[in-house]
């Protein structure tokens, strides 16, 4: 009898706490016509300028070795379409660039356009062992 007793109760508290949770006691605010009006906390959209491809191609072949890349620096034009292949020489590596959603991986080749001007780091994508933070350049674009 206790326990149906104490199991009432608790139900009880838990249906009362539960129903507390739901309530919404705050006031809203009347919907408004004005569509013009714009609220800079709220606008953070950022328009990205389309840069239309040079026709230029600039191809690239990195050679990597366990813990070194052939290349330190590749160089291109805002618009060139950048051809990049990746050819392991001794271990497992790939090479990533910051700044473009860029991956390629040994024996592979990516192609993608060069539509931010910088200086972007390059780096192995792939853990190849001690040395691999050492495994860096930089994509240099004008």
């Amino acid at each position: 009898m206790k326990k149906k007793l104490l199991s009432a109760i608790f139900l009880s508290f838990s249906l009362v706490a539960l129903a507390a949770c739901g309530s919404d006691d705050t006031a809203k605010e009347p919907a408004t016509e004005d569509t013009d009006t714009v609220h800079p906390e709220t606008e953070k959209v950022q328009k990205e300028e389309t840069v239309e491809p040079t026709g230029n191609v600039v191809e690239v072949t990195i050679h990597a070795t366990n813990f070194e890349f052939d290349k330190k620096e590749i160089k291109a034009n805002v618009g060139d379409t950048i051809k990049l292949t990746v050819v392991n020489d001794s271990g497992a590596h790939g090479v990533g660039i910051d700044g473009y959603d860029v991956e390629v991986t040994g024996g592979e080749t990516v192609e993608f356009v060069a539509d931010k001007a910088g200086e972007f780091e390059y780096y192995c994508s792939v853990m190849c062992g001690t040395g691999h933070d050492s495994m860096t350049g930089t994509l240099i674009v004008s």
